[in-house]
């Protein structure tokens, strides 16, 4: 296990409603910087979109990988925004998503710059997906009070992962 990435197992979260601005997109894309994971961020960023998710259950802002084509190859709806307490009013742009329980496994990505540690999350959870089950549901990231300043933060990543699965 790399000594910057953490691993800790999440028995089941409850369900989790959502809103935020959704994108379509591949790891292919994004590698090949064809992606529009950056754009979609700066936007959400520039124009203050978590202050306009109604009903937010907490501050936390949440980036969400669901409705995979198929795993880690295809592609998947890529979304930012909010855990909600109700999806009766969702903005014009937004799209509302729920997340449904099961299994989880918690990446916690090192302390700095969000970009850099993200990725560098992300390229161990690929390496790690090469011998464990991955569910390819809804998968995760947390931004929490840890990301207060972008270049000193720390980010979690929740995978959806199948079945019963050990502690680390």
């Amino acid at each position: 296990m790399s000594q910057f990435i953490q691993t800790k197992k999440i028995a089941r979260l409850d369900p989790i409603r959502f809103i935020g601005k959704p994108v379509v997109t591949s790891n292919e894309a994004e590698m090949k910087g064809e992606g529009v994971i950056p754009s979609l961020w700066q936007s959400f960023n520039k124009h203050s979109i978590i202050e306009k998710i109604p009903n937010k259950k907490n501050p936390n802002i949440l980036a969400i990988y669901t409705n995979y084509e198929s795993d880690e190859a295809g592609s998947y709806t890529f979304a930012i925004g909010a855990e909600v307490t109700t999806i009766n009013q969702v903005p014009t742009g937004m799209k509302s998503f729920f997340i449904r329980e099961c299994p989880y496994v918690v990446f916690t990505t090192r302390k700095g710059s969000i970009p850099e540690i993200v990725v560098e999350a992300w390229q161990y959870i690929w390496e790690w997906s090469k011998t464990n089950k991955r569910a390819f549901l809804t998968d995760f990231e947390v931004y929490d009070e840890r990301c207060k300043n972008p270049e000193n933060s720390q980010v979690d990543i929740y995978i959806s992962v199948i079945g019963d699965f050990p502690l680390f």
